[in-house]
């Protein structure tokens, strides 16, 4: 007998920039909302809102305005079981706690994901009025996602009596199969994909790459949007622009296109949470270099499936990468660890099999 489809559930997410935008929120989303769309046994439609928009940030409160009233239209029809709002830190925060009252009002159950390796000090630092805001804002939620322990922890210490709506639920990305491209030139590709500029610590891989040894066989790329200029100026003047490029910010195909053709993915974050990128290399098998920053040492064993650098330690960074490109079996052995790891933890189907869960709970 075939397994009974469960009955259908209508969720509304809620990320800053929308489809293909930029950043690993939207590109979480965007997955999920794909994988729900071959999922026909989860029987979950997504409908996506946007709540700060792709343009000039002074038209964001047109954006969110438009969002808070899809979402009444939605709810008046009766075609909205839940909202997801994937949240962050200062102005994303300001914006979904807003959305999140207006799902309120209209009584219709949100879930809140929190994605910012920056949350714990927004909410440190903030006064009493705005802690206030936050704690209600995760109080009257259905449920709280975090992606690792840390969070879980943090939240319990804040708001006594919340573990009960807390769920662990680390990102997740699709498997691949295929293997990387070989280069034909045989150098090292090393790369980068996120904001560039001083919190995701590109300043110093740019310093670290300079050190590496003038023999060794490798090149760089660095994308993503951000202080672009900056970092192709830093490049320049360390002199290493015949190995370094600097594409800015790539579209999903673009981007996968590179990690096809990766060796090894660089994430030197001083502030982060879990970098989709290196769920993205585990899932082709690339060894990672990160720094231990959020939830990233509960995914990045040091010497297991990848390699750990303290934040900041340009000559550990140069050293872990210096070790990388000289020892191909180091690089295998690490990227075939990662692979076992995504299948094993990170792996697309079974995130949104408990993600589907989650909002049916909160849908109740």
């Amino acid at each position: 007998m075939a397994a009974a489809v469960p009955r259908p559930i209508h969720v509304f997410v809620a990320t800053p920039f929308g489809e293909r935008g930029h950043g690993g929120i939207d590109r979480l989303a965007d997955a999920i909302t794909s994988g729900f769309a071959r999922r026909n046994d989860l029987n979950v439609q997504i409908t996506r809102l946007t709540t700060r928009g792709k343009g000039s940030l002074l038209y964001s409160p047109m954006v969110l305005s438009w969002a808070m009233a899809r979402l009444c239209l939605a709810s008046w029809l009766g075609r909205v079981n839940v909202v997801h709002i994937n949240a962050a830190s200062r102005g994303s925060f300001y914006r979904k706690a807003m959305l999140a009252a207006v799902a309120r009002q209209l009584g219709v159950p949100y879930v809140v994901q929190l994605h910012s390796g920056a949350f714990d000090r927004f909410w440190q630092s903030a006064g009493p009025q705005l802690r206030r805001v936050i704690a209600g804002f995760l109080r009257n939620s259905a449920a709280i996602i975090v992606l690792g322990q840390y969070w879980s922890e943090f939240i319990s210490r804040r708001l006594p009596g919340m573990e009960g709506k807390v769920v662990i639920l680390p990102n997740a990305t699709e498997s691949v199969q295929t293997e990387p491209e070989k280069a034909k030139d045989g150098r090292v590709r090393i790369s980068f994909f996120g904001k560039l500029g001083e919190m995701k610590g590109t300043p110093q891989l740019i310093e670290a790459l300079a050190l590496l040894p003038d023999r060794a066989e490798w090149s760089a790329t660095l994308a993503g949007h951000g202080d672009v200029h900056g970092t192709r100026a830093l490049v320049r003047r360390l002199q290493i622009a015949d190995r370094v490029s600097v594409p800015g910010w790539l579209a999903p195909e673009a981007t996968a296109d590179l990690l096809r053709r990766t060796d090894i993915v660089v994430q030197p974050s001083f502030i982060d949470n879990l970098p989709m990128t290196i769920l993205e290399a585990f899932a082709r098998g690339i060894p990672v270099v990160a720094t231990p920053v959020g939830v990233v040492p509960d995914v990045v064993v040091q010497n297991v499936n990848g390699l750990l650098v303290p934040a900041g330690d340009v000559r550990a960074l140069a050293d872990a990468l210096a070790e990388l490109v000289n020892d191909p079996a180091l690089r295998q052995r690490l990227g075939a660890s990662a692979r076992r790891d995504h299948a094993a933890r990170y792996e697309m189907n079974g995130y949104l099999s408990r993600l589907a869960e989650i909002w049916r709970y909160a849908a109740q």
